[in-house]
């Protein structure tokens, strides 16, 4: 499989250049001494992403583990790789932009057994680590496997210390509020967090289709991805809100320390809850939110927290039950909000993250081997002799999490016990038609909206199909009626199937074994004592 035996390894060239049709070419320069090379990203998602590409000859085959020859004379692979909105885990390996190409490394980069692997980009413009460049890159060794960039059809001009390009197709609106918001996130975070290490990106936002409503989708490596689904021109009061929330999570990111918290249990909590945090009391801070809406928005995560936990305790989820229910985001907000308003010592919220990053980049220069404790540095900074009480509670392996939030709750009275409220109700409806989706097709792809719920694309539904929107279950309407959840529940005990209406007029009885159980008891929470917490 590696290089034969007693031949001396030449490098490996990867060159990824940007095609007139809106698609990449990737092209392996591998030395004949070697038949394969192994992918650093693999896996059944990487095999499902890599089954995208097209082979431009007959030399070479690209899979979920490796690269490898088809034809002993060839020295060069080359593919062709669609630009696709397709959900994928992890960074998107070609998403359009408008008419440039977001390109993730991470997808392409394979090791250094056949050779070390150097990295080129060729486009008529290319912006990456802050630059813009034209036609021909290379960027430095040490990031080239795992970085992003952004591929353009023509020469790019930065806007002064701004470089980013817009979709025109978003509109004047949504432009000029994606830089407002932008640009007030990063001199907020400057000011609250003073010791961060912040490096400006190249922003590549673009309105994109997908199933479903208005929805966002994005990530935060060194160019800065905004992939808003379905975005109207003139977005409403909820829509621009989710705008305001998303972008400012986003450059919250660029204040953190990805790579250097991975080595953390809890490195996806840490990094994503950390990032939902900073734009939450952002937010509060800012206006962006009023105490009522940040209050639902807390109230929300929290709920959708207890829903994918359940009854087990947080240290022994699986990565794919927290992926799954996006329990990094929801747990995580939660977490951090009510661990922070419950610290001891006098350092404020943002002083706290800003002196945990500050001692996590110490133990990286000073290569100490020991690194700061997460949960003692949100609960208690710097005093010495304070215990960490809550945040080990809440993220270990004894108790169930749902128990901690109750004894959590009991004695700090930062939120009290509640009923099922109907947002919360259709929360566990989408829960419930994922477990139906599950049963009739082996996995679920969803798109809840307003008042339907979409079904996206996935092999093997023996009922339902792709593009399906589902307005009733039982006869009523899918969401915010208080008699839904009881009567799809009741119909799952009483018959093992569930009668869904579809928005075409068909109406299906879809099998169901397994009964989904609701949750009882969710939590409101008191603002003005949460607030008072973290004001301190």
């Amino acid at each position: 499989m590696l290089a034969f035996a007693g031949m001396a390894r030449a490098d490996v060239d990867i060159n990824i250049r940007l095609l007139p049709s809106k698609a990449l070419e990737v092209s392996y320069q591998v030395p004949l001494t070697c038949n394969a090379v192994a992918f650093k990203k693999n896996g059944s998602e990487a095999a499902k992403m890599r089954g995208t590409w097209q082979a431009l000859d007959d030399c070479g085959k690209a899979d979920g583990q490796q690269l490898s020859r088809q034809k002993g004379a060839c020295t060069q692979l080359r593919f062709q790789v669609p630009a696709t909105t397709d959900r994928a885990w992890g960074y998107p390996a070609a998403f359009p932009v408008g008419d440039a190409i977001y390109v993730h490394t991470s997808n392409f980069a394979v090791d250094d057994s056949c050779g070390k692997p150097s990295y080129s980009f060729s486009a008529p413009g290319i912006a990456m680590n802050a630059q813009v460049l034209a036609e021909h890159a290379h960027p430095a060794m040490d990031k080239a496997a795992n970085m992003s960039v952004l591929l353009l059809p023509k020469v790019f001009k930065a806007d002064g210390n701004f470089i980013g390009y817009f979709d025109p197709a978003l509109g004047e609106a949504n432009i000029s509020s994606i830089r407002k918001v932008a640009g007030e996130s990063i001199a907020f975070l400057r000011r609250a967090m003073p010791k961060a290490t912040f490096e400006m990106p190249v922003i590549a936002a673009a309105r994109v289709s997908g199933p479903g409503g208005p929805r966002p989708d994005g990530d935060a490596s060194d160019v800065l991805r905004l992939g808003l689904f379905n975005w109207p021109a003139q977005p409403d009061a909820e829509t621009q809100r989710m705008m305001t929330l998303f972008v400012s999570h986003e450059f919250s990111h660029r204040f953190q320390m990805r790579d250097e918290v991975d080595v953390y249990a809890d490195a996806r909590l840490m990094h994503e809850g950390g990032a939902e945090f900073l734009r939450w009391l952002m937010a509060v801070q800012k206006g962006w939110l009023t105490k009522e809406q940040a209050a639902e928005d807390l109230d929300m995560a929290l709920s959708e927290c207890l829903l994918g936990v359940r009854n087990a305790s947080w240290g022994k989820l699986t990565a794919r039950q927290i992926r799954n229910g996006k329990l990094e985001y929801n747990c995580g907000l939660a977490t951090y909000v009510y661990g922070l308003a419950a610290r001891k010592g006098k350092a404020s919220p943002f002083e706290r993250l800003d002196n945990f990053y500050e001692q996590l980049r110490l133990a990286k220069t000073q290569l100490k081997s020991s690194l700061p404790d997460f949960a003692h540095a949100l609960e208690c900074g710097e005093e010495q002799v304070c215990r960490a009480v809550w945040l080990p509670r809440l993220l270990g392996k004894d108790d169930s999490m749902s128990a901690v939030w109750a004894d959590f709750f009991g004695q700090t009275g930062f939120a009290h016990a509640v009923a099922a409220s109907q947002q919360q109700k259709n929360a566990m409806i989408n829960l419930l038609m994922q477990g139906l989706m599950t049963e009739d097709c082996g996995s679920s792809s969803t798109y809840p909206q307003t008042d339907k719920l979409g079904i996206g694309e996935v092999k093997g539904c023996k009922l339902l199909r792709d593009g399906m929107n589902i307005i009733k279950a039982e006869n009523l309407p899918l969401y915010n009626h208080p008699d839904t959840l009881t009567a799809a529940v009741a119909a799952c005990k009483l018959r093992s199937q569930v009668r869904l209406s579809m928005e075409s007029g068909l109406e299906l009885d879809l099998p169901c074994k397994q009964v989904y159980q609701p949750v009882g008891q969710f939590y409101a929470v008191d603002m003005a004592k949460l607030l008072a917490g973290l004001n301190r």
